[in-house]
């Protein structure tokens, strides 16, 4: 159905699809949820990743609360990483755009094909 339409409607993006369909309003909102659905599934993806290198805490007389600290301090140590990969990801490519050794970054794929 989302291909009929697109195809009835000539929109080249998910973006234009929504757009025409919805409006404006909803073509954004829908962008905020993609955005806040990446962000979550990476840092519940670090998270996991943090857990299963820290390897097991098997040790004689660790109780419950200090395997929940350091759960915890695995989980702040992956979003502390997240944080700092988006910055030094955001951090080149601005200084590339300064440069103008890169291209301005297209926010939708570009399904146009040469004649």
């Amino acid at each position: 159905m989302l291909i009929r339409f697109a195809v009835s409607c000539k929109a080249r993006s998910y973006r234009e699809v929504v757009q025409i369909a919805m409006g404006r309003t909803a073509r954004v909102l829908s962008e905020i949820c993609i955005i806040v659905n990446n962000a979550a599934v990476l840092i519940v993806y670090l998270i996991i990743m943090g857990d299963v290198m820290s390897g097991p805490v098997r040790h004689i007389g660790v109780s419950i609360s200090d395997r929940i600290d350091s759960l915890s301090m695995t989980s702040a140590a992956s979003v502390a990483l997240a944080v700092v990969f988006v910055v030094v990801c955001f951090a080149v490519a601005f200084i590339k755009l300064i440069e103008g050794k890169i291209e301005a970054p297209r926010m939708s794929p570009d399904f146009t094909f040469p004649d």
